[in-house]
């Protein structure tokens, strides 16, 4: 495991499998579900961990109870670039400072970029609009669309 490249057997991918869906399971309990002992399951899971195949452990908090009720999905076009530091990184580097984005995707379908917002209501969002995203030079344009309901996520990704 020691390239990040290197090719997850059958019970690796039955750890990360478990572990997506289980995220607070013990080694014991793990160890039980993959056949091993917990012991062999820690390195297995150390090795990934090293090998960046895990790259962090995170509770996951529905948008609402944090009082951030909408999400849209916003698709970016950019300019052309121009000279020096180009449209897509200046707009990467401030993508990433905008803490409303929870999810920002590089496109090859026409537009250049989606981003998945979420904020409070529908004047919070026209606030992000108007002082984050249209404000930036870079943005040519975008087309929002507001998530009705949130059918799936957080697939397994083995």
């Amino acid at each position: 495991m020691d390239h990040p490249d290197h090719a997850l057997d059958a019970i690796d991918r039955r750890i990360l499998e478990v572990m997506q869906l289980q995220g607070r399971i013990t080694f014991d309990e793990l160890a039980a579900q993959v056949q091993l002992s917990a012991s062999a399951v820690l390195r297995r899971v150390r090795r990934l961990e090293e090998a960046g195949v895990i790259t962090g452990y995170a509770a996951i908090v529905p948008p609402e109870r944090l009082g951030l009720g909408l999400t849209a999905l916003v698709d970016v076009r950019l300019a052309p670039p121009g000279e020096g530091c180009g449209p897509a990184e200046r707009f990467r580097a401030a993508a990433q400072d905008w803490p409303e984005v929870v999810e920002c995707l590089r496109l090859g379908d026409g537009m250049d970029f989606q981003l998945r917002v979420t904020v409070r209501d529908v004047a919070d969002y026209g606030r992000f609009l108007d002082e984050c995203l249209l404000s930036r030079p870079e943005v040519r344009d975008c087309r929002s669309r507001i998530v009705l309901a949130q059918v799936k996520s957080g697939r397994p990704a083995v």
